[in-house]
């Protein structure tokens, strides 16, 4: 009797060190490099991108930005953007590889961006656009953190960012396979055999760089919304939905539909390359919170 109390008192640490050994760890040594890799590429790529963005739309508030400001700014930005994107694509791989089972897996790509996406990538430019303004005009930053503040700093622009990242990334790596499996069509009709990792790149680079063109208009409004918010204005704050659209138009007219195109093209297409080639969803059944 003593003997079967003590085997189920024991049942819970078993099956917590089993769990250890079978997921955590794998886990950890297969699944966090990955987006550990992904997340630091792409946070450095997406400061470096963002900075000229920030200063074309800021309607002259920011002049070119010096060598040691611009430096100053990478070390300050990049750190911060690297650690949020990795947790935004561990946090992305969980909830797409549980709607996987109940939706279209295409379908779960695009939910899974959006949703994760817009609360991190309203926190990374809102951030880093707050930084930006920061350090060019020589400002202290703020005391202290509060939920408020947090809440707060992803309001603006918090409707189109959702509608950019569905469509940007998570629209990129739905139609990545599709376009892979086009262009290897194509370069099997010359004879030429390229590695399958150069292929899925290929396809990645293509598909992003499509659907990044298809929502620049949403990225350049939601730049704007992070602007009004740094600038602390207080009409339609702290959403800025429709004042950020149309301010947007006022002062960018069509080219609000291709300005800054050319570098967010190198950061989406270049992401959208980069995830595929990692397949930051290599072993589906490791999940941490299956």
């Amino acid at each position: 009797m003593g003997s079967n109390a003590a085997e189920i008192q024991l049942q819970p640490q078993l099956q917590h060190q089993t769990r250890f050994q079978t997921t955590y760890m794998p886990w950890a040594s297969i699944v966090l490099p990955r987006i550990s890799i992904a997340g630091g590429v792409i946070g450095a790529i997406l400061s470096t991108t963002t900075f000229p963005q920030i200063v074309k739309t800021s309607g002259g508030r920011i002049g070119g930005l010096s060598w040691p400001i611009w430096t100053k700014m990478f070390l300050v930005v990049t750190p911060k953007a690297g650690a949020m994107k990795t947790a935004q694509y561990g946090l992305m791989r969980e909830l797409k590889l549980a709607l996987d089972t109940v939706i279209n897996p295409s379908a779960s790509t695009m939910i899974a961006f959006g949703v994760v996406g817009t609360g991190f990538q309203s926190a990374i430019y809102n951030t880093l656009i707050k930084d930006m303004y920061r350090i060019y005009t020589g400002t202290k930053p703020e005391s202290k953190w509060t939920m408020r503040t947090v809440i707060y700093g992803l309001a603006p622009g918090v409707v189109w960012c959702f509608g950019r990242e569905a469509i940007a990334m998570g629209g990129g790596l739905a139609l990545g396979p599709t376009v892979k499996a086009g262009i290897k069509t194509q370069i099997d009709k010359t004879g030429v055999e390229l590695p399958d990792g150069v292929v899925r790149f290929i396809g990645g680079f293509a598909s992003g760089g499509c659907t990044a063109f298809a929502t620049q208009w949403l990225h350049n409004t939601t730049l704007m919304a992070g602007r009004m918010a740094a600038e602390r204005q207080t009409i339609e704050a702290p959403h800025y939905t429709m004042s950020s659209l149309t301010t947007t138009y006022k002062e960018l007219g069509p080219a609000m539909f291709y300005s800054n195109f050319p570098q967010r093209m190198c950061l989406i297409a270049g992401a959208v390359a980069l995830l595929n080639s990692i397949d930051i969803f290599h072993r589906p059944e490791l999940r941490l919170f299956s």
